[in-house]
């Protein structure tokens, strides 16, 4: 399921990106690959504060519909 879907609290493991080899880097930049644990924490506006490892990292709406988990 795409990561927008996701609700508040929950955990997840991300699977696979659907976007462009440019955005896919970005998104490996900031943390976030295949097999990666995340958990939503807020959902503000359409925009998403994920917990990554002990990070946390703003994801807009846009780029959340690209990135599946399960």
């Amino acid at each position: 399921m795409p990561l927008v879907f996701a609700r508040i609290g929950q955990k997840c493991i991300i699977k696979d990106f659907s976007c462009s080899c440019e955005i896919r880097m970005r998104m490996v930049n900031m943390g976030l690959f295949p097999g990666c644990p995340i958990e939503i924490l807020n959902s503000i506006n359409g925009t998403l504060l994920l917990k990554v490892g002990s990070a946390r990292v703003m994801l807009e709406k846009y780029l959340a519909h690209q990135i599946h988990v399960s």
